[in-house]
């Protein structure tokens, strides 16, 4: 994907390739304004009315697609296509376009793009993932763009809003996506967007917000709204309530609670919805644990089973866990009494 290059480290690192938003991966049209004077427009109009990008214009089609246009002032524009400078449209000496402000250019490239993306992805042509942020924690939450919506409307009216784009799903809006240059979402359009139930991501366009990831383009927002919290929060939650009744429901959340940290092997999925009951361990499960269990400390195979735990009462100490039914519907297993573990020097769990 293409990136504008501004002389500042960008925000997220690992080993992936990394670019700064322009266009599209062919290019990088998009400059700050903090490194250059020149603003690099990556869209334009051609001579029939499209849109186009131009990291995807054939220099062999420039004449036959001439002249461009601006898509916000409609002044000609000139395609530079060379293989040294990034690739970009440009206006002619002394425009007053205000696309010749690096800030609304960058805001506009950014919209464009998304646009884009969202429609390869809704197409079935790319996968996308749209990267948002468990309010909470901030844990990553990853999204298939595609699932969130079926079509994109630019600056589409809901309610008083005109986000940057609207997604929306079988006519309904799902998705506000907003482009941060200058101003973030404001707590008046928050508070809108929350009084429509509509989701939003926020997306810093001076900042990395694209990425390549084996294979699948990664939209990482900057800020997320009206999103459910991550798994493991939902679950802190959950353990919450289930400490308040007592008995073998405390018992239960005070595991949740070390399984929501990543304690216990990998996190939980989302609870179970609805009333929260995940269901007790089954018939077919209790004879299982039954007929494997075995304490390599006291050689005793009993276990007590109630209707989400199972512990063993081992000689001189409490009741220690051996599995339970999880808030996601999971049956957990713990690995210490597994002899083939011990057997290996494992000590994790299931």
């Amino acid at each position: 994907m293409a990136r504008a290059t501004d002389g500042k480290t960008p925000r997220h690192r690992s080993g992936r390739t990394r670019h700064r938003i322009g266009a599209s991966p062919a290019a990088s049209p998009a400059k700050s304004a903090a490194s250059d004077q020149t603003v690099l427009l990556a869209w334009a109009r051609d001579g029939q009315g499209t849109r186009v990008g131009v990291a995807e214009l054939d220099p062999a089609d420039r004449r036959k697609r001439a002249p461009f246009q601006c898509l916000g002032c409609g002044e000609e524009l000139t395609p530079h296509l060379g293989k040294v400078r990034a690739r970009h449209f440009a206006h002619h000496p002394g425009s007053t376009c205000p696309l010749t402000a690096p800030e609304t250019a960058l805001h506009l490239n950014a919209k464009l793009r998304l646009l884009e993306l969202c429609q390869r992805a809704f197409a079935g042509q790319e996968q996308v993932v749209l990267v948002a942020r468990c309010q909470r924690c901030r844990r990553r939450l990853d999204h298939d763009l595609a699932a969130l919506g079926d079509a994109v409307e630019v600056e589409g009216r809901v309610g008083a809003l005109r986000p940057d784009l609207l997604l929306t799903h079988a006519g309904s809006p799902s998705l506000a996506l907003e482009v941060r240059v200058t101003h973030a979402v404001d707590a008046a359009k928050e508070e809108s967007l929350a009084g429509l139930r509509l989701r939003a991501v926020e997306v810093d366009a001076r900042e990395e917000w694209e990425r390549l990831e084996a294979g699948t383009v990664s939209i990482l927002g900057s800020r997320s709204l009206g999103f459910d919290a991550c798994p493991s929060c939902q679950t802190e939650a959950r353990s919450a309530l289930g400490r308040e009744e007592g008995g073998e429901a405390a018992d239960l959340a005070e595991l949740e609670a070390y399984r929501g940290r990543g304690l216990f092997g990998p996190r939980p999925g989302l609870p179970v919805s609805g009333s929260g009951d995940p269901g007790p361990i089954t018939a077919l499960e209790r004879r299982r644990l039954s007929a494997e269990f075995l304490c390599p400390e006291c050689g005793s195979s009993e276990l007590a089973i109630g209707e989400r735990l199972a512990r063993h009462p081992c000689p001189g100490r409490s009741l220690r866990a051996v599995a339970w039914r999880g808030y996601d519907g999971q049956l957990v297993i713990l690995r210490w009494w597994k002899r083939e573990e011990r057997g290996r020097g494992g000590s994790g769990h299931r």
